[in-house]
């Protein structure tokens, strides 16, 4: 058995990036390790490049499966670790060569284990690297009911903080280790939602955990890249994000948690308003102009729980980058959020 596995979704992803993710796996200065490859149905070659890799090195396995999206990919490999620890690695992002070791070398210390790890890492773009900023220091640990509270209300605060915008996602399936014992016994899987699974995922193990961890030191390379599908037109954004809305609701109301629990999760849905702004209703490739597009989307905000944002967010609870938009959404002043975005862009360019 290995010590440790690394679960990678695959779909559409260039060779020569599914490449450098892989070797970086193969790489690591700890050997004992087990990189499952899941082929997500990918109709390019990506399937037969994992056969390829695994040909070359027999710590890969690969799972062949229908498309089902990155949720289905990673539970799928899921099923099929065979390792004490876990942690999931998208197809076009790699990792630092000493992460194994480094955080074997971290848990041998340690009296009481966590029941998972999270960890910092990089933002990759086409021209640079940043190192993330961390969000909290060193072997941190969450084990009262109100610390590990207060770290799922991390996935919600992004446009309450300025700084924010200089870490990684907390909530990302990816940048964490998990004890494999901790996700069978509590039976934690990725729900099939197409947006976000990664946020709702984290609810529940955090809700399940008796002890996490908070890891500075960055491993992970996050690829950012201007065509990448966050940036794409999703005529289905309205759809997703309610969707995710809804899921974390359903958490929030199952779990019974707390007053500000809720409140912070208004932040979320602002989140999606943006989003759905962005990625349908003003996104240029949407086909619909001026009053019908304006309409569209303003019907859309009429509805729970986005039309509850303004009763259950105050003005002076976001950061400065996020009140102008809120003013402009409470005023439907929808398209002019968007001219402003992009001269900000062109100024940022110069």
């Amino acid at each position: 058995m290995a010590d440790f596995s690394f679960v990678v979704p695959v779909y559409k992803i260039p060779r020569d990036m599914l490449r450098e993710c892989v070797d970086s796996l193969t790489n690591q200065t700890y050997r004992e390790v087990e990189i499952v490859l899941v082929d997500d149905g990918s109709p390019d070659d990506c399937g037969k490049i994992c056969d390829e890799l695994a040909g070359l090195d027999s710590r890969i396995k690969v799972v062949h499966k229908r498309n089902g999206g990155a949720a289905a990919a990673r539970n799928a490999g899921l099923a099929v670790c065979n390792s004490l620890w876990v942690t999931f690695v998208d197809g076009d992002d790699w990792v630092d060569s000493d992460f194994v070791e480094s955080f074997l070398n971290r848990i041998r210390k340690q009296e009481k284990k966590a029941d998972f790890y999270i960890y910092n890492g990089y933002r990759n773009n086409s021209d640079a690297e940043v190192v993330k900023a961390p969000y909290y220091e060193d072997g941190k640990r969450f084990e009262s009911y109100s610390e590990r509270e207060s770290l799922q209300i991390q996935c919600f605060r992004g446009p309450a903080e300025e700084k924010r915008k200089d870490m990684l996602f907390i909530d990302s399936p990816w940048a964490k280790v998990y004890c494999r014992d901790f996700l069978n016994k509590n039976e934690l899987t990725f729900m099939d939602i197409p947006y976000s699974e990664g946020c709702v995922f984290f609810l529940y193990a955090v809700e399940k955990a008796q002890t996490v961890e908070y890891v500075s030191k960055p491993v992970y390379h996050y690829r950012y890249f201007k065509d990448s599908t966050v940036n794409q037109y999703a005529p289905n954004a309205d759809k997703e994000q309610t969707l995710l809305l809804e899921k974390i609701f359903e958490f929030s109301e199952r779990f019974g948690k707390t007053e500000s629990f809720k409140n912070n999760i208004y932040l979320r849905v602002f989140q999606s308003m943006r989003r759905c702004l962005l990625k349908k209703y003003y996104h240029e490739s949407n086909p619909r102009k001026g009053l019908a597009r304006f309409l569209e989307c303003e019907r859309f905000f009429r509805q729970k729980p986005y039309r509850d944002v303004y009763r259950r967010l105050k003005f002076f609870e976001l950061a400065k980058r996020n009140r102008i938009l809120y003013i402009l959404l409470r005023l439907k002043l929808y398209g002019v959020f968007i001219t402003l975005r992009d001269l900000y862009r062109k100024k940022r360019r110069r």
